[in-house]
C-alpha cells in the first residue's frame, strides 16, 4: 500500500492532529535561531518556497502538466498567495518580537477573524454563536495587545494580529473559490515574501545549528504539516479542524516554556484561556449544529 493510500485510510481527525503535532515546534525553532530577524525570515521562506516548488512539480508531473503549468498561478491564486506570504513573514517576525505564547494565542483566533471577514468582505451570514464568540475573543485579544502597548512586545503583538488577518483572508478566498490550487497559491506567496526580505537580509550571516533549524522549518515543519492538515480538512468538518488546531497554541507555548524557559505573562495566560475556551465551545456548538443539519431529512 502506498503512502498516499495509507493517508486516505486514516481518519481526518488523526491526520489533522498529526499535522498539528508536526507544526507545534515552529515557534520554538524560530526562537532558537540566532541570525537576525530579516535573515532568519528570508531563509525560512526560501526553504519553504523550494519545498513547495518540489511539491508543485511532483503534482504537475502526476497530472501530466508542463513545468510552467505546474507552478503558474491563476488570478485568485495570486490573491490567495499574497495572504499566505503575508502570514508566513509576519508570523516569524512576530515570534521574534514578542512572547511566543502571545503570537500563538493571537493566531489561534484566526477562525473567528475569518468569520468576521467573511461577513464584512464576502457578505456571508454567520450564526449568533459566532457573533458572541467573536466579541469575547476580540476583547481578549485587545487585552493581550493592549497589555504590551508601548512595551517591548508591542510590535510583535501587532504583527501577530496582522498575521491572523492575513491567514483569515487566505482561508476566506480559498473557501470562496473551489478551483484554487492551494499549492500554487502558497508557492507564489512564499516566493514573493522571500523576495521582499532580500533587501534587508544577510544570507551569509547564518552559522552552526541555525542551518539545521531553518532546514527543519522549511522542508519539514511547514510543508509536511500543511499536507496532513489539508488531508484531514477534506475528511472532517471545518469546526473539528479548528478545534484540533487549537492544540498548536497549547503545545507550541509549552515547548517554548520547556526549551527556551520563556514563561507567558499572567495577562497572556488569562486572555489565552478565554480565547481557547471560547473557541472550544464555539467549535463544539458548530459540530452539533452540523450534525443536526445532516440528520434533518431533505424536503
Amino acid at each position: 500500500m502506498s503512502f498516499g493510500d495509507r493517508l486516505n485510510n486514516l481518519h481526518g481527525g488523526w491526520l489533522a492532529l498529526l499535522g498539528v503535532l508536526i507544526i507545534s515546534p515552529d515557534a520554538m525553532l524560530i526562537r532558537l535561531i540566532k541570525a537576525d530577524d530579516i535573515t532568519a525570515t528570508f531563509w525560512r521562506l526560501a526553504f519553504l518556497t523550494t519545498a513547495l516548488l518540489l511539491i508543485a512539480l511532483w503534482r504537475g508531473a502526476r497530472r501530466g502538466d508542463s513545468v510552467v503549468a505546474s507552478v503558474l498561478p491563476g488570478k485568485y491564486e495570486l490573491l490567495t498567495g499574497m495572504f499566505y506570504g503575508g502570514t508566513c513573514a509576519l508570523f516569524i517576525l512576530s515570534v521574534r518580537n514578542t512572547d511566543a505564547a502571545n503570537t500563538l494565542v493571537i493566531i489561534s483566533a484566526t477562525p473567528l477573524l475569518a468569520g468576521l471577514m467573511g461577513v464584512f468582505v464576502f457578505k456571508r451570514a454567520q450564526p449568533m454563536r459566532t457573533w458572541v464568540a467573536s466579541v469575547v475573543v476580540v476583547v481578549a485579544l485587545v487585552g493581550i495587545v493592549g497589555a504590551g502597548f508601548g512595551g517591548e512586545n508591542a510590535l510583535g503583538d501587532l504583527l501577530a494580529l496582522c498575521a491572523a488577518f492575513c491567514m483569515a483572508g487566505f482561508f476566506n478566498v480559498l473557501g470562496a473559490r473551489a478551483e484554487i490550487d492551494a499549492v500554487k497559491a502558497m508557492l507564489f506567496g512564499a516566493c514573493m515574501a522571500t523576495l521582499a526580505m532580500v533587501p534587508g537580509a544577510q544570507p551569509t550571516e547564518v552559522y552552526g545549528l541555525d542551518w539545521l533549524w531553518l532546514l527543519t522549518l522549511g522542508f519539514w515543519v511547514l510543508p509536511v504539516s500543511f499536507l496532513f492538515i489539508s488531508a484531514g480538512a477534506r475528511k472532517i468538518p471545518a469546526a473539528e479542524v479548528g478545534l484540533i488546531m487549537l492544540n498548536e497554541a497549547i503545545l507550541g507555548s509549552f515547548l517554548v516554556w520547556v526549551v527556551i524557559h520563556e514563561v507567558p505573562s499572567s495577562t497572556t495566560l488569562i486572555c489565552g484561556a478565554v480565547v481557547i475556551t471560547t473557541l472550544v465551545v464555539h467549535s463544539i456548538l458548530g459540530m452539533r449544529a452540523g450534525r443536526r443539519l445532516r440528520a434533518t431529512p431533505a424536503q
